[in-house]
């Protein structure tokens, strides 16, 4: 083996003894170390002490210098990366209905269903037949080439959202903002996105009008029209009768329905991961209109052609525009016109039956807890939202408490008259009758005593 090489590094020799030289940027330093030639070590234990702080100060510089160059080819690299195609917006949809969507802000895990899917899908199609329509993307050939889902911006997020406002309701709008912004945080790692251009978007205010009942007379008029009408009648039936939402009528199926008990049974679509399961008898009415479909054909939908046009990707509204059709046609006005709304709100629809089954099982006595679950609420408040008193009961509630004033007989009876000459007014033809008989029944028993 050689011998070692010396450490002589920033030391000479000068009339026999090592002396210390330095030299770095403006840093010049010539000195002796006092020691002899012989002694090298002391000579090198003199010059780390008198280096250190300078050496330590070289060291840092040459540290930041490689983290400077590391920063660099970490940003050559992103550059290269940013350089290749990225997901275009023809595939997006399918990686997003793949990929984990998340969790909400209390923790649920994000999971739609098939149905919601569905409707995402439309939205996005919708959004990206918009983009293409007015920012279409094309190379120097002039050439129409697909448009990168890192490539929409948050002004043509803004526009959109802003097209969209002016056609449909608050409600709409903020829905798909939810989902766009949804999609690009989902999708943000695997396209390659420097920013989500949906956010710092707010959402619209919404109008505070909530679905009304139907009238006795409107439900008359509705269910008149709609006599030997097949799934459509049917389907008003369902809605009235059970109180079920739009999408659990329409998808109904036979092994649901138990026509030897009279016996409902299902899960809402809308709170079925909680697997509860509602029971509900069926009326004498609605038990004909479904006793009509032969044993043998009571398999699948009872709704079939609703049902499979339900399902497709857009499905929800072409049914929904029947359903509004169905009261347009009976004279219903269906639209409330807000203030700041361009378009009138949708007051009454097809979750007005749910509303009018609602409240005629409370205005007939029914417990609100028996009928907040047949409903399907989570709580008796949710179940207040859908009661609404109709003329009677507020005739009623003005004349149950006795009066306390000196007013005559006489001006009582007349006031109590007038009452219920006014509350005649929202009755029914078949409540109509039953007064009249009511009526003679009295006019009877009077006629009797007086004989």
């Amino acid at each position: 083996m050689g011998r070692k090489p010396k450490d002589t590094k920033h030391l000479f020799l000068r009339g026999g003894r090592w002396w210390i030289k330095f030299n770095r940027g403006d840093t010049h330093i010539i000195k002796t170390t006092g020691c002899v030639e012989a002694d090298l070590k002391g000579a090198q234990d003199k010059r780390d002490v008198e280096l250190r702080p300078h050496l330590l100060e070289d060291e840092v510089e040459k540290k930041a210098e490689a983290v400077k160059n590391l920063m660099t080819v970490e940003e050559r690299l992103e550059t290269a990366k940013d350089a290749l195609p990225a997901m275009s917006l023809e595939e997006t949809w399918d990686a997003f209905r793949i990929a984990p969507k998340g969790k909400t802000a209390r923790g649920r895990v994000i999971a739609p269903g098939s149905r919601t899917l569905n409707d995402y899908e439309a939205h996005w199609r919708a959004f990206c037949e918009w983009l293409e329509k007015h920012y279409p993307k094309k190379n120097d050939k002039g050439e129409k080439v697909p448009m990168e889902l890192r490539e929409v911006t948050p002004d043509q997020a803004q526009r959109y959202l802003a097209e969209i406002e002016s056609t449909r309701s608050s409600n709409t709008r903020n829905k798909i903002l939810a989902l766009l912004r949804l999609m690009f945080r989902v999708l943000a790692v695997k396209a390659r996105l420097k920013a989500n251009p949906f956010d710092g978007l707010d959402a619209a205010p919404l109008a505070m009008a909530r679905k009304r009942p139907l009238t006795g007379e409107e439900l008359q008029t509705v269910s008149k029209m709609l006599e030997g009408k097949g799934e459509m009648e049917i389907l008003f039936s369902l809605g009235y009768y059970t109180g079920a939402r739009l999408g659990d009528c329409v998808l109904m199926r036979w092994d649901m329905i138990d026509m030897g008990a009279r016996k409902i049974r299902y899960t809402p679509h809308k709170t079925r991961k909680s697997n509860e399961v509602i029971t509900i008898t069926i009326h004498p009415t609605l038990f004909d209109l479904l006793d009509r479909t032969s044993k043998a054909d009571r398999r699948g939908l009872v709704l079939p052609e609703l049902g499979k046009l339900y399902m497709t990707r857009t499905g929800v509204a072409a049914v929904s525009k029947r359903i509004q059709r169905v009261f347009e046609d009976a004279g219903i006005d269906t639209g409330l016109k807000v203030e700041g709304y361009s378009r009138a709100v949708a007051q009454v629809g097809f979750h007005s039956l749910r509303h009018a089954h609602i409240t005629a099982l409370l205005e007939n006595g029914i417990p609100m807890d028996a009928v907040r679950q047949q409903a399907g609420h989570a709580s008796l408040e949710m179940t207040a939202r859908y009661y609404h008193a109709s003329e009677k009961t507020l005739q009623a509630t003005a004349h149950a408490l006795p009066p306390i004033s000196g007013t005559s007989g006489a001006a009582t009876a007349g006031t109590k008259l007038e009452a219920v000459l006014a509350g005649l007014e929202g009755l029914t033809d078949e409540e109509l009758s039953a007064v009249g008989s009511k009526v003679r029944e009295i006019e009877d028993k009077r006629k009797n005593a007086h004989k």
